[in-house]
């Protein structure tokens, strides 16, 4: 019975060293976020890391993906005893942009037109619809972990194309 109990609280005692541990990591990976240039060229793809007692490695990726990789991993350290590990770090751009659709009332042509509408019993004002596009936000960054393999999912967001002079100059 007594050495029931004792393997009980080791075993939880445990589990609570490890779930630390990983919330620890949650939180150094949660500070990951995209570069704002690569975000604005639509770069995205994975970057592959080395880590051998805290030494970083590149193994590939796109230039300004993985130096945002490289200063991150260096902040990992070690991974549940594992000194060695292959990274991987996935960045990936969502679609977070909405687009809402609005309505304005335009006055039809100059005061004269207007009143030759009126004296014919045609409306003066029109309605014109348009589409307005909000940006979201990008989800949270992600881990992964399998023994000696680690993937990290960093999220951007891609932006709206469209931009207000676009918007007045399509209206005219």
């Amino acid at each position: 019975m007594q050495f029931r109990k004792t393997c009980t609280i080791g075993c939880l005692l445990v589990g609570a060293a490890l779930a630390q541990s990983d919330d620890g990591l949650r939180s150094r990976i949660a500070n990951v976020h995209y570069s704002p240039l690569a975000e604005q060229a639509r770069i995205q793809g994975d970057v592959r890391l080395r880590v051998n007692s805290g030494v970083v490695a590149l193994v590939s990726g796109h230039p300004l993906l993985a130096q945002l990789a490289i200063e991150n991993a260096k902040t990992l350290g070690s991974i549940q005893g594992q000194a060695n590990l292959d990274v991987t770090y996935h960045f990936v751009l969502v679609d977070t942009a909405i687009s809402v659709p609005t309505s304005t009332t335009v006055k039809r042509g100059n005061a004269l037109k207007r009143a030759v509408l009126r004296a014919l019993g045609f409306k003066t004002e029109r309605v014109v619809r348009t589409y307005e596009c909000h940006e979201g936000v990008a989800p949270a960054s992600d881990i992964k972990i399998d023994g000696a393999v680690v993937e990290v999912w960093v999220y951007g967001r891609s932006h709206c194309l469209q931009t207000d002079t676009a918007t007045r100059v399509a209206k005219r």
